[in-house]
């Protein structure tokens, strides 16, 4: 993925410390009573910077006064903290690979800078946007430290990943345009808040970061494609968004149109077949492909336009966390309004013959929407050139043991590509050929 850009939570995400934040809501709160200030009006705290916004207004209690006892209060607890394990090494790969980093965080500047100097990391940053640097009302879970980053490294928001271990850092992501990686596990430091919204990937520790990111980086999208020059343009515009040029791929199917000089005029990698081999053919050149250039994950992603970039990356999601081998985006599962009653019926017939010899039932297993890593990628043989490529992918990835799961998409039909793909007799052909292989 064209990963530039890399946002950090704080606290909780990379440091956690011995003192919670209930305990620092606490000695809060007893120091504002101390001045007087009534519990009513006090409240919970939640959250603090804001609440002491309110009650500055309402007591008339000069702010700055009120916040120099938070800032205290995060600074001697940041004096105490400590670096997650695995930190370092997510930091020092990020960098290796040229990708900028900004912290943003709800905590004050002063102790922002005190958590990093204290745990050696503050060389890392290119970039810290603390809670002084935007109007209260662009605090997380607004969007406005995340666009303020981004605004000042030029980033943007597709390039960007945003992590965090709160349902604030999601919400802003999402907010902002960023994609999103939520951290499960680290307890210290948690903001006692629910997760409000769908992070776009979650994983359990900094450790498991590393792995996803090193998965998310080289990742390869390969695009078959026969006689698609009304469409590819519009997909590649797509794909772009989120992916490098270099790793896109388009297998030019023996095109008798413009598709391959429109695919080249974007920079992306072109294959070329002198004649057309079918979908099959194009699919098994790409992943080969992908395979050899070192790929962690491969996407397929058909060239008509009927796939979304964002459920390329919902199908992508299980896979790169870890969660399952091979990933299938099922129209069946999803919005199936627009889908066609053939197409319905079609599919039907098609996974239940292709479960039939897969031992799995797939319940789209002619989607064109899908997610290997890179061992099941290079396990999976493909003899079929023609469509029944979809269901020996099934078969193959099933057989050689590989995780398999399905993920709900929506598919878009317009008339173009309702031309495209299987039609009944290609899927009679389909269902002929899988028996016929059975019995051979």
């Amino acid at each position: 993925m064209d990963i530039r850009l890399v946002i950090f939570d704080l606290d909780g995400t990379l440091v956690g410390a011995p003192r919670s934040f209930a305990e620092i809501k606490e000695e809060l709160k007893k120091r504002l009573l101390e001045m007087g200030i009534s519990e009513d009006l006090i409240g919970d705290l939640t959250p603090m910077y804001e609440s002491l916004i309110r009650i500055s207004k309402e007591t008339g209690i000069d702010f700055k006064e009120l916040h120099s006892i938070q800032v205290e209060l995060e600074v001697d607890r940041m004096k105490e903290s400590f670096l997650f394990d695995g930190v370092r090494d997510v930091l020092d790969d990020l960098k290796k690979w040229g990708i900028k980093l900004a912290l943003v965080t709800r905590s004050s500047r002063e102790a922002a800078l005190i958590a990093l100097e204290r745990n050696g990391i503050s060389n890392y940053f290119d970039l810290i946007v603390a809670r002084e640097d935007v109007p209260p009302k662009d605090l997380k879970p607004e969007p406005g430290q995340i666009k303020k980053a981004l605004q000042d490294l030029g980033i943007p928001p597709e390039k960007t990943l945003v992590v965090g271990d709160h349902g604030y850092d999601v919400i802003a992501a999402g907010k902002a345009g960023t994609l999103s990686v939520l951290i499960t596990s680290h307890d210290s430091g948690r903001m006692s808040f629910a997760v409000e919204s769908e992070p776009n990937f979650e994983v359990a520790t900094i450790s498991d970061l590393r792995d996803l990111l090193k998965r998310l980086y080289s990742t390869y999208v390969v695009v078959p494609a026969y006689n698609e020059e009304k469409t590819i343009g519009k997909v590649l515009e797509d794909l772009l968004r989120y992916f490098k040029r270099e790793e896109i791929v388009v297998v030019n199917d023996g095109s008798r149109d413009k598709t391959q000089e429109i695919a080249r005029s974007y920079g992306v990698h072109v294959l070329t077949h002198l004649v057309n081999r079918g979908l099959g053919g194009a699919l098994g050149t790409g992943l080969s492909y992908a395979v050899r250039k070192g790929a962690e994950l491969v996407v397929t992603f058909d060239a008509d336009g009927q796939h979304l970039i964002s459920d390329a990356l919902r199908v992508m999601k299980p896979v790169a966390e870890g969660k399952a081998d091979f990933a299938v985006g099922s129209r069946l599962k999803g919005d199936v309004s627009e889908m066609p009653f053939v197409k319905k019926f079609g599919n039907f017939v098609l996974d239940a013959i292709t479960a039939l010899f897969a031992h799995k039932y797939v319940s789209d297993s002619q989607s064109g929407l899908r997610c290997f890593n890179k061992s099941c990628a290079s396990r999976i043989k493909i003899t079929c050139d023609r469509y029944a490529v979809s269901s020996e992918i099934i078969i193959e990835a099933a057989k050689k043991g590989c995780r398999i799961v399905e993920v709900p998409i929506k598919a878009v039909y317009t008339e173009y590509s309702m031309k495209k793909g299987t039609n009944v007799l290609e899927g009679v052909k389909i269902a002929l050929n899988l028996l016929f292989d059975k019995v051979r």
